[in-house]
């Protein structure tokens, strides 16, 4: 009962967040992009999509579709609990609960977002309450089977949110092997049954990319392909990151808890490590990577911190308690921050400011080159079809006309647009680009129109809205488009 008070507890301060803190722009991006259900989608596989397309049809584009994801991160909360209960008992369970909801990027992000995160996070936790209960309770006959097919149907779930699932499934696979004891499994029919499921569950992903190039996988994929690569500096930032997203003291905790890990925390390391290590790593040849990359492997080793939280003489109490205060001043600063831009009020002046990110652009509708209506509207950044996409709602065809329009692209064909009028939005600062680049998609372009979004009485975000007729051609497409 205790742990599933903490559950709801958590939840409703997740309800309450999410209620006061605007879409951000992948989430707004999403929204958009999951208007058209398809078996697939560019940035990743779509199940988060799915549920997006789910949610504001029942809440609206609001940020009241974030319900499911807040309900969602309830239940991966009672899986690691009670896969903590199941490795170490109910004390360390729930230690470990409480560190899990009051790591920021797990209260915010994962646990109430449109993200990918969420549905990955449950699934894994799935996997791994699955998994644990094969390993270390010695089921036979029936109950091998059943605990084998959840765990492979739960890898498909987890799979069907993001490809990094399956570098979680090889840590699984590395633990059967690396462990005498376990490696009985790989002459037992049930894991590769289990594999099958898995590939089932994932394939409209698959099915998705080879009807159009391969785009997300390439897309995905370039992400780690050999580059320019930040070395060793960028890699310090990556792991700086991760301890910010997970608070330092939690992060130390975790590193101390893997270093004296036991046989069943080290079944936990073999899911976390694969994540981790290659996302953080991968700074020194490739895309300088975001710290969110590793959170499925971190988020896999706070069963360890309950354990080892209670084993080196650590005051639960005290800690949960200083933690909650950091994170609680931390969502009043951001959402206050979010809503009035109180920092630079203070300052005097604008200063970089990640929560603009949030910020509505609802009154874009009432802009005077949107009325009366255009027959569809263009952005330059795929981002901004996002918010621009939310704003004037899904009756309003949108195009981003870049060489990165990412899950844009495939929603309409501009073709079909041949003739018609449109309103080309972007930033101010863009703007001799934009005319340079589109004039010759469109018979006339007028003068540009300057709209301002604002909070606390500033302009915090500065437009033009340029009003084009006639659109003379399509827009080129840098992926295949499957149009059948």
């Amino acid at each position: 009962m205790k742990a599933l008070g903490l559950i709801l507890g958590f939840a409703l301060a997740r309800l309450a967040f999410a209620a006061t803190l605007g879409l951000g722009r992948d989430e707004a991006y999403t929204l958009v992009v999951s208007r058209q259900l398809a078996l697939s989608y560019f940035d990743h596989p779509p199940l988060h999509q799915w549920l997006a397309h789910v949610s504001a049809g029942v809440f609206g584009e609001t940020v009241w579709a974030r319900l499911p994801f807040v309900a969602l991160f309830a239940l991966t909360g009672w899986c690691i609990f009670l896969l903590t209960r199941e490795l170490y008992g109910d004390r360390a369970a729930i230690v470990g609960l409480v560190a899990l909801n009051l790591a920021p990027f797990f209260f915010a992000s994962a646990g109430s977002w449109i993200v990918p995160d969420g549905p990955l996070l449950a699934a894994l936790a799935l996997a791994a309450l699955a998994l644990s209960r094969i390993f270390f309770a010695a089921p036979t006959g029936g109950r091998a089977w059943a605990s084998w097919l959840g765990a492979g149907a739960a890898f498909g779930l987890a799979g069907l949110s993001k490809y990094s699932a399956a570098l979680t499934a090889l840590g699984a696979v590395g633990f059967i092997a690396s462990n005498p004891a376990q490696r009985r499994w790989f002459r037992h029919p049930a894991p590769y049954v289990a594999a099958l499921v898995a590939l089932l569950i994932v394939s409209p992903a698959f099915v998705w990319n080879a009807a159009h190039g391969w785009a997300s996988f390439r897309f995905q994929g370039g992400r780690g392909a050999p580059g320019a690569g930040g070395g060793a500096g960028a890699v310090l930032a990556m792991a700086l990151g991760e301890a910010a997203y997970l608070l330092p003291w939690t992060f130390a905790g975790l590193v101390a808890a893997a270093w004296r890990s036991d046989e069943r925390g080290r079944f936990l390391l073999w899911l976390a490590l694969p994540p981790i290590v290659v996302f953080t790593v991968t700074p020194l040849w490739g895309d300088r990577g975001l710290p969110h990359w590793t959170m499925p492997g971190w988020f896999l080793l706070f069963p360890l911190l309950g354990r080892w939280a209670l084993a080196s003489g650590l005051n639960p109490k005290r800690w949960a308690w200083g933690s909650a205060l950091v994170l609680g001043a931390l969502a009043l600063a951001v959402v206050t921050q979010a809503r009035f831009g109180w920092i630079e009020a203070l300052a005097g002046r604008n200063l970089p400011d990640a929560t603009l990110e949030s910020l509505d652009w609802a009154a874009l509708r009432a802009a005077p080159a949107l009325n009366p209506r255009p027959a569809f509207v263009a952005t330059t950044k795929w981002w901004e079809a996002g918010k621009v996409g939310v704003a004037l709602g899904p009756d309003m065809p949108i195009f981003v006309f870049s060489d990165d329009p990412r899950g844009i692209a495939f929603l309409q064909n501009s073709a079909d647009f041949l003739g018609r009028d449109a309103v080309i939005i972007a930033e101010r600062r863009r703007l001799e680009a934009i005319e340079t680049v589109l004039a010759p998609y469109f018979g006339r372009l007028d003068p540009p129109q300057a709209f301002s979004l604002g909070r606390g009485g500033r302009a915090e975000v500065e437009l033009v809205l340029v009003p084009a007729h006639g659109l003379t051609r399509a827009f080129p497409v840098p992926y295949p488009l499957d149009r059948r």
